[in-house]
């Protein structure tokens, strides 16, 4: 069964999320292994990112060989990250054409 992460950072700027994604997208696929969905943007305060996986395993991979590394080297920490989680029940889009991809 799919897995929704939802994690809030009040403390990350637009800055440090671009600089987090560009060391996510230097270090490996993306979206990574057993990501079926990401999305991203601010929050107030803070960021935000929703993603999809298709287990525990590959989420758990991802932060610790890629996103955990991407966090340091942005000067961030988890410790004021608020993490939701829960399975899917239901994952449905429309045609996501339109939607502009970040280079």
């Amino acid at each position: 069964m799919a897995i929704c992460l939802i994690v809030e950072n009040p403390d990350q700027s637009r800055e440090q999320a671009e600089q987090v994604m560009a060391h996510v997208r230097g270090t490996g696929p993306f979206p990574p292994d057993g990501a079926r969905l990401m999305l991203a943007g601010p929050a107030n305060p803070g960021w935000r990112v929703i993603s999809v996986w298709e287990s525990d395993d590959a989420r758990e991979r991802f932060f610790a060989e890629r996103l955990a590394p991407a966090y340091t080297e942005a000067g961030l920490s988890f410790d004021s990250v608020r993490r939701t989680l829960f399975d899917v029940h239901t994952l449905a889009t429309g045609d996501l054409t339109g939607v502009s991809q970040p280079a």
